[in-house]
């Protein structure tokens, strides 16, 4: 849950903290044998674009400290950073004139900068956004982000991954405070005969100070994985909540969503006890599945339950130096009836609970004392250990078995398929300012370590339910015996050492960097997987280049060069899953010791103009994508038996993951906003816009994972004194460019209206209320439905109708 008003009347943005306005969010399922690619870096968020912005920008500062919150709180009123520096997040020493924020992101550099000070797209949510636009999760963040969308396969399995540009699935670095979070996984096509183990409900948004999405490969400052850009979650501080004198803030809240008939309610406790400071969370999430235009035939029967805990203990010795504890636990749970018309064609019925279970432990150590006349003026150090399963049980009944005592006999088959992944590891972070001639340098450099364990375990039994008889034997050949694993159990070990320098001589800013990645993965021989166990060695070298030139003090122009890579995963190169029990169809799947990693190259070229009542932004840029790795290709064939022309039935068709060649995207990205009046509140009018093409350069076919053009515009009126904000967002999504070929479904183009508005009834009081949908529109997002035959089971997949939001929490 998230508070639906900011926690303090806090003023708005700054220019510089207006970021592009996004788009609707599109849905992705990386089922696709495509590759993966797009990324429209959108021109200045709508959720920040729409947050009152002062007209002259923020003063210039002089010394930006890399620890604390970013919101600036501190500066505004008056007090240094020692108000409860946090760990792993950014704050600023600045002055402040009544009713700035200064919008900082880290993710672009490792260091904080301005967003409009940096030479490539960023997109910060803060805390105020999480509020005030009423954000659930990933495809609540990125709905009014044009050219990047988050998608999934069914509601069941809850956000499968974000899209930026076209790239999606693990080619998306996800982390939170630096840790990554779990890989996304499929198997066995889409639901529902396929699994799926989505990346996007791994995190409780009442436990984030603030989301960063940097749109382009992103590989010089964290290594493989981060090939079309990074999702970046800030975890939540205690000076979030604690003001400067404060020992004792909280605050608790409750959100109804009438599409899903539920809950998302959270309370936030922070303490302050002399140098120690400390914040506790705990939320609970309620819904049903969600109310579209599905008839009940293709509407599943859906209860969640999510339960979740955090705790962050910080200890600040003194102002330049604090260490950080944070233990988190995720518990989420979705029980499931499939409707009649989602159910196997081989089942006369499937009911299920899919779990997702993450915990996580963090010791953080910061130096952060910008004016130290040492060499070092930061340093970061972390330890952490997580451990994420995802579980799918899953209840079948079926008009037959499989085997003798089972075949012709209704039976209950009975499945527990987890995806297992544990990961340990440290990394360090140091930075040294100097100056050499006429040039100032921001030295950047460290070094990152993890050990990643991955294992997919499948168990299986089916029960006779006239004799009782239990058997876990499907037929005949290994893996009909269970239990079996679909890869082989993995060790992944990453190493990366970075150094990147950021030099300004002048209106002249110049960023480059290069990082050296070494990636190790070996594969477990455990009997139970039945295929070939292969391991894999292999280094990188990615470099970024990346200038800034400020031609006036309104106007700046940049251009950026980076390189990106992506490893291939355990579940690409290893793969041995045989099924022969099927009367005309038998297939297996096959290890690839051959997969060669994935790379990428970037360019990108900007333009943004700040003035007293006018921003805009322009971005031009060009990927090119080569060994893209495409899973489950169809890659030959063999016979059960010998024979000149082999019989259906006997013919097992082979799957493997293959490199498939090479890829090219390039898009445009417009935004901006006018101010009708100097101040900060009055009204505003804002838009924004992404487009992008994309193409298989091998095959010489569009890439089906490029999102339609998008288009957001909204109108915001800000009151005096912040007692209430409202605002009406219109969303329009094209007509996405498939190929000529295609049969599966494509969504029309359509239009949308959405109205959000806040109101601080008091100063600790206040309620929120959003309508969405207003006109009733009913739509797919693209990337939800693309691999989806054109049939009456698409309605399932449409987005809910007219509904409300409606919130209210209080501040103590």
């Amino acid at each position: 849950m998230q508070l639906l008003v900011p926690p303090t009347p806090t003023p708005a943005p700054t220019e510089a903290e207006v970021p592009p306005t996004s788009a609707e969010s599109t849905q992705s399922d990386e089922s696709q044998p495509s590759p993966l690619l797009t990324e429209l870096e959108p021109a200045e968020t709508t959720s920040q674009a729409l947050m009152p912005s002062v007209p002259g920008g923020v003063p210039d500062a002089p010394a930006l400290s890399q620890s604390g919150d970013s919101s600036g709180e501190g500066a505004e009123n008056g007090t240094d950073a020692d108000s409860g520096e946090a760990t792993g997040d950014e704050s600023i020493d600045v002055e402040f004139t009544p009713g700035d924020t200064l919008r900082i992101t880290v993710t672009g550099t490792r260091t904080p900068r301005k967003v409009d000070d940096l030479p490539a797209t960023v997109t910060v949510f803060d805390l105020e956004d999480l509020e005030f636009y009423q954000i659930e999760g990933l495809g609540d963040l990125l709905r009014y982000e044009p050219g990047v969308s988050a998608g999934g396969a069914l509601q069941r399995y809850g956000t499968q991954s974000v899209n930026i540009r076209g790239i999606e699935g693990n080619r998306i670095l996800f982390q939170v405070d630096g840790i990554r979070l779990p890989d996304q996984f499929s198997f066995g096509g889409a639901p529902p005969r396929g699994f799926r183990v989505g990346r996007g409900d791994y995190v409780d948004f009442s436990t984030l100070q603030a989301v960063e999405v940097l749109r382009g490969p992103a590989s010089t400052l964290y290594g493989s994985d981060a090939l079309g850009g990074v999702i970046s979650f800030r975890s939540l501080q205690p000076s979030d909540l604690l003001g400067p004198e404060d020992t004792f803030a909280g605050d608790v809240g409750s959100l109804y969503t009438s599409a899903v008939g539920g809950f998302d309610s959270a309370a936030r406790l922070a303490f302050r006890n002399d140098d120690l400071e400390s914040v506790f969370v705990v939320s609970r999430r309620d819904a049903r599945e969600r109310s579209n235009f599905a008839p009940p035939e293709f509407t599943d029967s859906i209860d969640i339950g999510d339960t979740n805990l955090y705790g962050n203990i910080v200890y600040v010795p003194d102002q330049v130096s604090s260490l950080s504890l944070i233990l988190e636990d995720i518990n989420r749970r979705t029980n499931y009836v499939l409707a009649p018309g989602n159910v196997d064609p081989l089942a006369l019925s499937t009911n299920g609970e899919n779990r997702i279970d993450r915990t996580r432990l963090s010791l953080t150590y910061e130096f952060d004392d910008p004016d130290s006349d040492s060499f070092l003026q930061f340093a970061r150090g972390q330890l952490y250990y997580q451990t994420a399963n995802t579980t799918e049980i899953v209840q079948e009944i079926r008009p037959t078995g499989v085997g003798p005592g089972f075949a012709g006999s209704r039976v209950r088959r009975d499945s527990n398929n987890q995806f297992i992944s544990n990961i340990y590891g440290g990394d360090i972070q140091l930075r040294s300012d100097f100056t050499t001639g006429n040039i100032d340098h921001r030295l950047t450099y460290g070094v990152d370590v993890s050990q990643t364990f991955n294992s997919r375990p499948r168990d299986r039994t089916q029960t006779n339910l006239r004799t009782g008889a239990t058997t876990n034997v499907f037929g005949t050949g290994a893996d009909s015996v269970f239990p079996i694993k679909d890869f082989a159990d993995a060790n992944t070990l990453r190493l990366g050492f970075y150094v990147q320098d950021e030099m300004e001589m002048g209106p002249l800013s110049v960023i480059a960097g290069l990082r050296f990645d070494h990636y190790d993965l070996q594969t477990i021989d455990d009997g139970i997987f039945r295929g070939e166990t292969v391991d894999l060695t292999t280094s990188a070298l990615s470099p970024r280049l990346a200038v800034l030139y400020e031609a006036t003090p309104e106007i700046s122009f940049y251009g950026q060069y980076a390189r990106g890579f992506r490893a291939p995963l355990y579940s690409e190169i290893t793969s041995g899953f045989t099924n022969l029990a099927g009367a005309f169809f038998k297939y297996e799947t096959l290890s690839n010791p051959d997969l060669q990693p994935e790379s990428s190259n970037s360019f990108e070229i900007g333009v943004r103009g700040n003035f007293p009542q006018f921003d805009l932004r322009l971005t031009g840029f060009y990927n090119t994508y080569n060994n893209f790795i495409a899973a489950e290709q169809l890659v030959g064939t063999r016979c059960l038996i010998p024979a000149p022309v082999c019989p259906p039935t006997q013919r097992v068709s082979q799957f493997q993951s293959i490199n498939i060649g090479s890829a090219r995207i390039y898009g445009v990205e417009l935004g901006g906003e006018y101010r009708f009046s100097p101040g900060t509140d009055g009204f505003s009018l804002l838009a924004s816009l992404a487009f992008a093409q994309g193409d298989d350069t091998t095959t010489n076919r569009p890439l089906n994972t490029v999102d339609p053009f998008s288009a957001v515009a909204g109108l915001r009126y800000q009151a005096p004194e912040n007692q209430w904000r409202a605002e009406l967002i219109g969303t329009f999504a094209g007509r996405a460019r498939v190929a000529a070929d295609n049969t599966n479904f494509v969504p029309d183009a359509y239009a949308l209206v959405d109205a959000i508005g806040a109101y601080n009834i008091t100063p600790n009081l206040g309620i929120s209320l959003g309508i969405y949908n207003l006109l009733d529109t009913e739509y797919f997002l693209y990337s939800e439905v693309r691999d989806r035959p054109n049939n009456e089971a698409i309605s399932q997949f449409s987005q809910a109708g007219r509904n409300v939001r409606l919130g209210v929490s209080y501040r103590f």
